[in-house]
């Protein structure tokens, strides 16, 4: 594939740079330690399938050499009404690891984010200990929901924008939704969703969209527009939102090198643009099922 390079817009605002940044975490005093030293092993967000009933929360305890069977009390912060969430955790002496298991009740929608946040009584946690590369979390706070995306695609994104660079990604596929994304695309946390007809079909159809499938639209500096939050926060300038030129080549196309997207991206804040080129994805490989 013969990539453009060609610039589209410049900078329009003398002194408008990009740097991604993230604001440091205020300090927070910490609740005194207890001697028991349990804790929750990770806090990632879980993706459930739809025909699971339950989910699990994995707990660690410290090994100091005598580890008699424990009952810890578990408190519930936030669960949504269809979760029945167990009221302790049981490690087996001699066990360093235990799990609970939640059940999931009539209620829960898909493609909707639950929070789950629970927590144990202070005497039950040490935030200080570090044993054995163990990493305890006293307080545990995800988000969960049922989706059917699945990895149809690996594929490179090529940036000539705002980062000039260029990396690895997935293209995965819902069918109960008819809508494609590419999860973490410019930042962990914030996919990009598109429509698309599919490689096969004679018409091409290719459109960015929210996450319902409706047309992308943001607002910057008071105006409408046809883009999207590209997951990326300026420290000073704030969301910077990728927005879609009309006019130019848009869409999948197919050439000696191989199947690709191209696509022109001008990205904005409220303040002006931090300029405009065309954005591609190529290198596809498609999954076979």
């Amino acid at each position: 594939m013969k990539l453009n390079k060609t610039l589209l817009l410049g900078l329009l605002l003398p002194g408008l740079v990009f740097t991604a940044c993230k604001d440091d975490e205020g300090y927070q005093k910490a609740e005194e330690p207890g001697i028991y030293k349990v804790g929750f092993a990770n806090e990632e967000n879980k993706v459930l399938e739809f025909t699971d009933t339950e989910l699990t929360v994995d707990l660690i305890r410290v090994d100091e050499g005598s580890l008699p069977e424990l009952k810890v009390p578990i408190t519930v912060l936030d669960a949504p009404d269809f979760l029945t969430v167990p009221e302790e955790a049981v490690f087996a002496e001699g066990e360093t690891t235990t799990t609970i298991t939640m059940k999931i009740g009539e209620g829960m929608e898909a493609f909707t984010d639950y929070q789950l946040s629970l927590m144990f009584d202070q005497s039950y946690t040490n935030p200080y200990v570090d044993s054995l590369n163990v990493d305890l979390i006293p307080r545990y706070n995800i988000t969960f929901l049922k989706e059917d995306y699945k990895t149809i695609a690996t594929a490179t994104f090529l940036d000539q924008v705002l980062y000039e660079d260029e990396w690895d990604i997935e293209i995965q596929y819902s069918a109960m939704l008819d809508l494609y994304r590419i999860p973490d695309c410019m930042e962990n946390g914030t996919a990009w969703y598109f429509k698309w007809n599919g490689p096969d079909a004679e018409e091409q159809e290719f459109y960015f969209t929210d996450s319902e499938g409706k047309k992308a639209s943001c607002v910057v500096a008071g105006e409408e527009l046809y883009g999207f939050f590209s997951g990326i926060t300026h420290s000073k300038y704030g969301n910077i939102y990728a927005t879609i030129l009309d006019g130019y080549p848009c869409g999948y196309d197919v050439d000696e090198d191989g199947p690709y997207f191209v696509f022109a991206m001008e990205f904005l804040v409220n303040a002006g643009s931090f300029g405009a080129n065309y954005e591609y994805i190529y290198n596809i490989e498609f999954i076979d099922e």
